[in-house]
C-alpha cells in the first residue's frame, strides 16, 4: 500500500489542491458552511473509493502474478498462467509478455530443427565413416601394422563417443530395453579390443556371465567399450583385466576390474564430469574426458547405476548395476 501511494503521490496532490481550491471558491461566493463540508465530504469518499478500487484491482493482479513467478520452475510459463487483467496498464504488460514468449518460441522451435538437422547430419557423417574405418582395419590386419591398429581403434572409439553422445542428449528415447546376454555383450567389446588386449599382454580373468540383464544391447556395449578401453590406456606392466558379476534378490552387478594405474582419491569424485580428465588425463595427453560423462549419462538413461572403486597404482573397479524388477521387463 505504502509503494502504492508513493507511486500515485502526484496525483494525491492534485486531488489534495483541488478539493482546497473547491473550498475556497465556495466559501469566495458566501456558500453555506453545511454545503461546503458536505460537499468535501462527497469528493474525498469519491476519490478515495477511486484510489482504493484502482489499488485493489492492481494488488490482486500483480500479487498473482509474484506468486506464481516465485513458484514457477520453468519461469517462461509464467504469461500461460496469467488471467488478462482488466485495467488497461496490466492488459499492455500481459499482451507484451505474450508477444516476448511466442517470439521466444519461435525461435527455439527454429533452434530445435537446426539442431536436429545438424544431430542428424553428424549421426549419418559418423554412419559413413565406419565403412572406411572398417575397410582399413581389415587391411591394417592383412599387413599385422599393430600401431596404425591401435591409432584406428582410437579413431574408431573417438567417432563413437561423439555418436552415443548425441544420442545421450537427444529428448527421444533411441533405445531399446530388452533381455541382454551379458556374455554376448562382454565377448562383443573384448573381441573389438583383442588387438590392443593381446599387443599389450592383457591377463584375462573372465567369471562365467551366462545371464541376462535387461537393458539396450548396443548402449550396454558401448558403456563396456568405454570401460575396456580406458584400461587398456591406463594400464601398468602385466596388465590383468578381471570381469565378473555379483548378484542378491533386487540386483545384478557387473563389475570390470583392471590393476592399472588406478585414480587418485581426489579425482574420483569428478570422474563422471564433462571433459573431467584429472591427474591421469594429464599423462595421457589424448584423454578427452568425455567417455566416462558418457557413460554415466548412457546408464541414467537406462536406469542403471555405475560407480568407480580405485585405489591409485594398484587397481580401478567399474561396477555396472542392473535392477531385476518386473518394471525393467515392461
Amino acid at each position: 500500500m505504502k509503494r502504492y501511494l508513493l507511486d500515485y503521490l502526484v496525483s494525491l496532490i492534485i486531488v489534495i489542491l483541488m478539493m482546497a481550491l473547491s473550498y475556497f471558491m465556495a466559501d469566495a461566493f458566501q456558500t453555506s458552511r453545511q454545503f461546503i463540508y458536505g460537499m468535501l465530504v462527497v469528493e474525498g469518499i469519491g476519490c478515495l473509493s477511486l484510489f482504493l478500487y484502482d489499488f485493489l484491482r492492481k494488488h490482486f493482479f500483480y500479487q498473482d502474478l509474484h506468486n506464481k513467478l516465485t513458484h514457477l520452475d520453468q519461469k517462461y510459463l509464467l504469461n500461460e498462467m496469467l488471467e488478462r487483467p482488466r485495467f488497461y496498464e496490466g492488459q499492455v504488460l500481459y499482451d507484451t509478455l505474450y508477444q516476448a514468449n511466442k517470439s521466444m518460441n519461435e525461435h527455439l522451435a527454429e533452434y530445435e530443427r537446426e539442431l536436429t538437422d545438424y544431430k542428424d547430419f553428424i549421426e549419418m557423417w559418423i554412419h559413413q565413416v565406419k565403412t572406411p574405418i572398417a575397410s582399413l582395419s581389415l587391411l591394417l590386419h592383412h599387413e599385422h601394422n599393430q600401431k596404425a591398429l591401435t591409432q584406428l581403434n582410437r579413431i574408431e572409439n573417438y567417432t563413437s563417443q561423439v555418436l552415443y553422445y548425441i544420442r545421450s542428449q537427444s529428448k527421444t528415447k533411441d533405445y531399446l530395453i530388452k533381455e541382454v546376454n551379458l556374455s554376448d555383450v562382454v565377448n562383443h567389446v573384448l573381441v573389438r579390443n583383442k588387438d590392443d588386449l593381446l599387443a599389450y599382454g592383457f591377463d584375462f580373468q573372465i567369471d562365467p556371465l551366462d545371464v541376462n540383464v535387461y537393458s539396450d544391447a548396443k548402449w550396454l556395449e558401448f558403456i563396456l567399450d568405454q570401460i575396456v578401453s580406458n584400461a587398456i590406456k591406463y594400464r601398468k606392466e602385466h596388465p590383468v583385466l578381471k570381469i565378473y558379476t555379483k548378484e542378491d534378490q533386487d540386483h545384478l552387478s557387473l563389475m570390470i576390474e583392471d590393476h592399472g594405474l588406478g585414480i587418485k582419491a581426489s579425482d574420483l569424485p569428478q570422474v563422471f564430469k564433462n571433459s573431467y580428465t584429472g591427474y591421469n588425463g594429464h599423462i595421457e595427453s589424448k584423454a578427452t574426458g568425455m567417455g566416462l560423462f558418457i557413460v554415466r549419462k548412457l546408464c541414467d538413461a537406462l536406469g542403471h547405476q555405475v560407480s568407480i572403486d580405485s585405489k591409485e597404482g594398484s587397481y580401478t573397479i567399474v561396477t555396472i548395476t542392473f535392477g531385476k524388477h518386473d518394471y525393467f521387463i515392461n
